[in-house]
Order: structure tokens, then sequence, then C-alpha cells
């Protein structure tokens, strides 16, 4: 398949995701509440907003990576679509785990559900990851081996946080709930493969 084809079909469900996870935040009953319930009431809504950033957040980082990823190549074959399609999946879920965890965020299981369900996510990225390097990436030397070596423990780093971030619930769940909104923040900043994209770039520009 195109690269163009693929990537095309692969934002769609990023955007559809992420377009998902407002549509879980509610719209309150204001019509016959006094000042003092309508601000309890948008008050209430809180958790909800800060699932829904912290959702939308990793799916754009998620996005952003798999961007980078796939920028230098011009086809796939069908084991990489395959793969691409479980990510997808996981992606799509997060609108779900997302709504449990703004609505039930005080729940113990609900947040370590939440965790696991982005680390899987991360586990179906880095299954992709391993595979473009391996088939396309490294055999045609596309970046330099030692930045490969980087991005893959940044890559791998990604779903172990998460799978930590769920193991502290047993512990606080704020904890846990903290690290769920620091990780995609952290991740964010340019990685590994940013940087070696932007030299290709200049490179090929002062060529």
């Amino acid at each position: 398949m195109s690269i163009n084809r693929f990537e095309m079909f692969s934002d769609g469900i990023f955007a559809i995701a992420m377009t998902l996870l407002v549509i879980e935040i509610k719209l309150p009953d204001l019509s016959r509440t006094t000042p003092s319930e309508a601000l309890t009431q948008l008050l209430d809504i809180g958790p909800h907003l800060l699932s829904y950033v912290t959702s939308f957040i990793v799916i754009g980082v998620i996005w952003l990576n798999h961007h980078a990823l796939f920028h230098l190549l011009k086809r796939v074959d069908r084991a990489a679509l395959v793969i691409n399609l479980l990510l997808l999946m996981c992606v799509a879920f997060i609108p779900y785990s997302t709504a449990l965890i703004g609505s039930y965020g005080e729940l113990r299981s609900v947040v370590i559900f939440y965790g696991l369900s982005l680390a899987i996510t991360g586990i179906a990225y880095n299954a992709l990851w391993f595979y473009v390097v391996h088939k396309y990436i490294l055999s045609e030397n596309l970046i330099h081996h030692r930045a490969i070596r980087k991005a893959t423990i940044w890559s791998i780093g990604y779903p172990i946080s998460y799978f930590a971030a769920s193991g502290l619930a047993f512990i606080s769940t704020t904890l846990s709930i903290a690290l769920y909104i620091f990780i995609p923040l952290f991740y964010l900043f340019p990685g590994v493969i940013d940087e070696q994209l932007t030299q290709i770039k200049n490179g090929a520009t002062s060529d």
C-alpha cells in the first residue's frame, strides 16, 4: 500500500478517537439551577475535563510518533498494515477508558484499567516500531543505528511508564492519575527520531 493511503486511513482513526473524547463530556442541565448549584455542576465536570485533556494529549503523542516513524517510507507491506490495525484498535478504545476514569476516577480498579489500556496501546505501537525499524529503516540505513537504539529505549519506556503508574494505584490512585498526566506531557518533547529527521532535512537543504 502506498504510504499516502496508509497515513490517510490512520490519521482518520486518530482524528475520530480524539473527537469522541469530548462527546463523553455530557452537557449539564443548568436551566433550573441557582448560581451556586450551577457552579457545583460545572465543578463536577472537572474530572471529565482532566481525563479528556490527558487522553487527547496521549493520542496526540502517539499520532506524532506515528507520523515520524513513517515519514521516510514510501510503501508498507501487509504485516505493517495488520500491526497498524491493532494499534488503531487500541487507540479507538481510549475514549471508552477515558469515560470510565472521568466518571469513576475514585475507584482503584478503574484507575488501573485506564493505565493498562494506555500501556497496551504503547505495546501495540512498539510492535509496529520494531517491525518497521527492522524491515525498512535499518535495512535501508535511513537513520543512524545509534539513533535507532536511543529511540527504541525512548519508545519502550512509554508502556513501561504506564504499567508502573497503574501499579502505583495500589498505593495511591491520586499518584497514579498524576503520572498519567505527566507521562504524555513528557513525551510531547521532540524525540530522537524527530532530531534525525531534522538533520536529514537540513542535509538535503544544504545539498
